[in-house]
């Protein structure tokens, strides 16, 4: 059995059709490694032939396209081995044939250091050391005797580089086949031009087998030659047989011969068109196991591809959803850090209000104070005034008549002057800087010590008269007796006569008698105290005050110590009607 190490192409693997080939239909031992196991680069897998070289004896290396110019290299590497070479479509000139190796294209590759390759079935990145490889590599010459196949209309290798090389070496013999790079139809040649190389066996043909059979027309059956029916037809048309009997006899037996030899040549016909059919379905046999193993490849590729992308997808998931969260986890913090900031705003704002207060509060207590300050100084300057005044006034006591109003005020309190109308404060104060204190004093008051009471006291001219002190003194005098008989003042007819030097129509608007008194504050222009002086004068009733005409309205307004005209003005009478009704 013939020992064989096979070297597939760039694209091709262990199980490809040619070794297969060479396994199933020609019955050879062949080792077929993967040629890429140390790499991509001539190098590489010239690195993996003399690894299998050294490691076993082989009698013939086989090498298709890239894996022939691994194996012509393997020879000129190990010309001691004893070994032949078969170089089916061998790339030599990689380095100039590999595809986009113009200028722009060989200086991309050098700069970057790698270069993308995608074929029928690959898709790599090939490092730059390919290419420096290929220019050391690309020419060997084989130590070995070699045959090479090479297909007339190669697309990727062209056949006039098997031409050089042939021509270029002795022991190198090219056999030119009409077909492709693949050389997929020319399988058929391999064990011819096999031994041929080894026994040395000459090689008939290499024509390719017509779709149609030369035989198929005759069903099968050969035909005489024609030389032979026409000596035969002679013989029977001079009708000599009898006396040619032995040359019949000869012609007969060569006749069987020649049926015989057409018979073996029939049956060598059947074996071959039986092993053309055997090695054809062995090539379609292996074309469909090559299809199975590129589906299966590209299926698996599909899946892992496949695989890769929900791969991709998942960590593109993770981390769109890690970004969320850290989006999210910015989002709260930026939302905490507003927050913060809206407190520290709020703070900020209070704060600022606050001042804003205490600054207001400063301002309005600087002012006040000023204003204190001003009104301190204004209280001064007042009082310093008053004083001044009241020490004037007190300096003319002695132009009273004291005599009349009485002076001896030691033993007695001083009354709340102010309780008469026309008698404030000041007042008050000028009244006592006099030596006036008490509301007995001013009853005593006449018409010629009313005018000089008001003189000293630098009133306006009549006010004291105007204001009828004295009667309201008589009034008050009698006012602090009130709680202990208003009844008996109210009846008491001198009391009253001394009360108003008018006098009050009684009859007309009757004493108020038991009836129950009224709330005489109700009337507008009667306070507490005017409502008391009513009381003493015995008017405790609205229909008293109703009944009142103007005479004893201005009586009463003399008693009371009113402004003149104030009991009408304000319609007591009217008033007291309306609230009588009601």
């Amino acid at each position: 059995m013939l020992r064989v190490l096979f070297a597939h192409g760039f694209e091709g693997s262990p199980t490809g059709s040619k070794p297969t080939y060479m396994r199933e239909a020609l019955g050879w031992d062949v080792t077929a490694p993967k040629m890429s196991e140390l790499g991509w680069s001539i190098a590489n897998q010239t690195e993996v032939l003399i690894h299998h070289l050294d490691e076993g004896e082989f009698d013939l290396i086989v090498g298709s396209s890239m894996g022939g110019l691994a194996a012509a290299n393997a020879s000129a590497i190990r010309p001691q081995m004893k070994t032949r070479l078969l170089l089916i479509a061998p790339a030599f000139g990689l380095a100039e044939n590999w595809e986009g190796m113009e200028e722009t294209g060989r200086s991309a590759w050098k700069t970057t250091g790698e270069r993308r390759y995608t074929g029928f079935e690959l898709d790599i990145i090939l490092p730059w050391e390919f290419m420096e490889s290929a220019e050391k590599m690309s020419w060997p010459i084989p130590a070995h005797p070699t045959a090479i196949m090479h297909g007339k209309y190669d697309e990727v290798v062209p056949i006039s580089y098997s031409r050089k090389v042939a021509e270029d070496c002795e022991n190198v013999i090219l056999h030119e086949i009409d077909d492709s790079h693949r050389m997929k139809k020319s399988m058929r040649f391999i064990q011819e031009v096999v031994s041929n190389l080894i026994h040395g066996t000459e090689i008939s043909s290499f024509e390719m087998p017509e779709d149609d059979d030369s035989d198929s027309s005759s069903g099968g059956k050969l035909e005489e030659p024609e030389e032979l029916s026409q000596e035969v037809g002679e013989i029977e048309d001079e009708g000599g047989i009898e006396e040619e009997q032995p040359d019949i006899e000869k012609l007969e037996a060569e006749m069987k011969e020649l049926k015989a030899e057409i018979e073996k040549k029939k049956v060598a016909i059947e074996e071959s068109k039986i092993e053309v059919l055997s090695e054809q379905n062995v090539l379609e046999e292996v074309d469909l196991e090559e299809e199975k193993e590129r589906m299966t490849i590209e299926a698996s590729d599909a899946m892992i591809k496949a695989e890769e992308v929900v791969e991709l997808a998942r960590k593109e998931a993770d981390e769109a959803a890690k970004r969320a969260e850290e989006e999210e986890s910015e989002a709260d913090e930026a939302r905490l850090i507003a927050e913060i900031e809206e407190d520290e705003a709020k703070e900020a704002k209070a704060e600022a209000e606050a001042a804003k207060r205490r600054l207001d509060e400063a301002v309005r207590k600087a002012k006040m104070a000023g204003e204190n300050a001003e009104q301190f100084t204004d209280e001064i300057e007042k009082e310093k005034r008053e004083e001044l005044v009241l020490e004037r006034i007190g300096q003319r006591r002695g132009d009273l008549d004291w005599t009349k109003i009485g002076a001896n005020f030691q033993g007695k309190d001083p009354d709340d002057l102010t309780m008469i109308n026309g008698i404030d404060e000041l007042t008050e104060k000028k009244l006592n800087s006099l030596g006036i204190f008490t509301y007995e004093q001013i009853s005593r008051f006449d018409s010629e010590i009313s005018k000089m009471v008001n003189d000293s006291l630098e009133l306006l001219p009549g006010k004291v008269e105007d204001f009828v002190w004295t009667k309201q003194a008589i009034t008050m005098l009698e006012l602090k007796g009130v709680d202990k008989s208003s009844r008996k003042m109210e009846d008491d007819d001198s009391v009253i006569a001394n009360l108003s030097a008018a006098q009050i129509k009684w009859a007309q608007i009757g004493k108020a008698g038991d009836r129950k008194s009224d709330d005489l504050t109700l009337i507008k222009g009667v306070d507490a105290e005017t409502q008391k002086k009513l009381k003493v004068l015995g008017i405790r009733t609205f229909d008293q005050i109703s009944r009142m005409d103007k005479e004893t309205a201005e009586a009463v307004n003399g008693a009371l110590g009113l402004v003149p005209g104030r009991v009408t003005k304000m319609m007591w009478p009217e008033q007291a009607k309306t609230l009588n009704k009601g």
